[in-house]
């Protein structure tokens, strides 16, 4: 599941609209499903339709196809593009906090503490450096 991280001066209106663009965006990726969450609003979360919750969006058989490290690059880019701070990926407990572009040397990074042995969450972006 990926999760958008909105800025504090977003409508709802805009919310949702970043979120159809993000399930535009990922429904390239050779995977089984991609689509907004549905369900009951959550605390921190802005909707106007109670049926999704903005922000939050689900991509099923991302672990049966080598699309992980694509999918990174495509939220990288897209919150450069957005002007979002963060998009939240989770996959199977593990979670990583994409900030800004990914830096292609630093996509594999990513994708390792995505899979389901990993365990453990990676927050980094442009501002953020170990090299």
């Amino acid at each position: 599941m990926a999760g958008i991280d909105f800025l504090d001066d977003v409508t709802e209106e805009e919310a949702e609209q970043y979120t159809r663009d993000l399930v535009l965006l990922l429904e390239d990726l050779d995977v089984d499903e991609v689509r907004p969450v549905e369900g009951e609003s959550v605390a921190g979360t802005r909707s106007a339709d109670p049926a999704t919750v903005a922000g939050a969006v689900l991509v099923t058989g991302v672990l049966l196809k080598p699309v992980l490290a694509h999918a990174v690059t495509l939220i990288g880019a897209w919150i450069e593009q957005s002007g979002q701070r963060s998009v939240t990926v989770e996959v199977e407990g593990a979670r990583v906090t994409v900030q800004g572009t990914v830096a292609p040397g630093d996509v594999e990074t990513y994708v390792r503490a995505l899979r389901p042995d990993a365990g453990r969450s990676v927050t980094g972006g442009p501002e953020e450096s170990d090299t």
